[in-house]
């Protein structure tokens, strides 16, 4: 018998594309799934197409609340699902035909609670861009710490048990990286496994997040999502890692999230927002867990520039 599969789609303003994301689910080779869309208080059709598109079929279920976030949305999700199996997608983003099929074949296949697959980056005008990490297997926290693989949350599938045991949600008011918040909150747990095709379609849209106006005060909230996940990391039993390298890296790796966004503030003009943060006591212990010898020359050039707290120094950066 088939295990059910739950997939969470968050939906906020996608009306020209929640149509494609959904098809392209129907589109599964694998039948057994249930669609879950979360409608986040959209202000256009999203909700209306949805409801048409499921009042033909059964298995596609709209969820209606008031706009509270990409991670409230997914929650609500992960709250409504019945499957075995758990899997997400974003509603302007499409999963290939055999995403379900091949992935539910490797996760049984090697016995682990989670797998994930490669995704190419679709553009405006259908140029795509191909997914260039190594897939690697097995206890990878590691290597996704360190940036040596990519898992994107739309490109994972997992046990749904492994999220209720750890009680495992998405944070809410979290402007960016709390999916991959989750994603390393999963694979601090579990062992996956890779399947080695890019089954995944990451539409980047105008108008998305990933295409907005740079605003510190949004991504200042990827290097809260990296700290929550370091500590919750570190509270695991961690009994596949030497956890004395694994907090060492947490914290190097922490330091340099944080070293990079306030380049990018002073290099954007929001000098004296970067001297607040570099006097805040937790972000001064962060900052002295940077390791410059292990980063490349022109990020230790920056990251002294940084440290040298010259506003006269920071002005002509900002031309660089």
């Amino acid at each position: 018998m088939k295990k059910l599969v739950s997939i969470v789609v968050p939906a906020y303003n996608v009306e020209t594309e929640i149509e494609d994301c959904i098809r392209s689910v129907q589109q599964q080779t694998y039948p057994e799934w249930e669609l879950l869309v979360v409608n986040d208080g959209s202000k256009d059709s999203t909700a209306a197409i949805v409801e048409k598109v499921a009042a033909e079929d059964s298995r596609i279920h709209l969820f209606n609340q008031q706009n509270a976030g990409v991670s409230s949305a997914r929650n609500t999700g992960i709250r409504e699902a019945s499957g075995i199996y758990i899997a997400f997608l974003d509603g302007d983003d499409m999963w290939e035909p055999e995403f379900l099929e091949e992935m539910i074949a490797a996760k049984e296949k090697y016995h682990v609670p989670m797998v994930y697959c490669g995704y190419s980056h679709l553009y405006t005008g259908g140029i795509r861009r191909k997914f260039t990490y190594p897939y690697v297997n097995g206890h990878i926290l590691h290597d996704v710490i360190n940036k040596k693989t990519q898992i994107h949350i739309g490109a994972i599938l997992v046990d749904k048990s492994v999220i209720d045991q750890h009680n495992l949600s998405f944070t809410e008011g979290c402007l960016v990286a709390q999916d991959q918040e989750f994603v390393k909150k999963l694979v601090s747990l579990v062992a996956v496994r890779a399947v080695p095709r890019e089954l995944m379609i990451y539409r980047i849209r105008t108008g998305s997040a990933i295409r907005a106006k740079w605003d510190w005060k949004k991504h200042i909230h990827g290097v809260y999502a990296f700290r929550r996940s370091a500590k919750f990391i570190l509270l695991q039993s961690l009994i596949h890692y030497d956890k004395q390298q694994l907090a060492r890296d947490l914290a190097v790796r922490e330091a340099f999230n944080l070293y990079k966004l306030l380049w990018r503030m002073i290099k954007n003009g929001y000098e004296q927002e970067a001297l607040e943060l570099m006097n805040d006591e937790e972000n001064v212990r962060s900052l002295e867990k940077l390791e410059v010898d292990r980063v490349k020359f022109i990020h230790r050039l920056k990251c002294s520039a940084v440290k040298s707290r010259n506003k006269f120094l920071w002005w002509l950066l900002r031309y660089v």
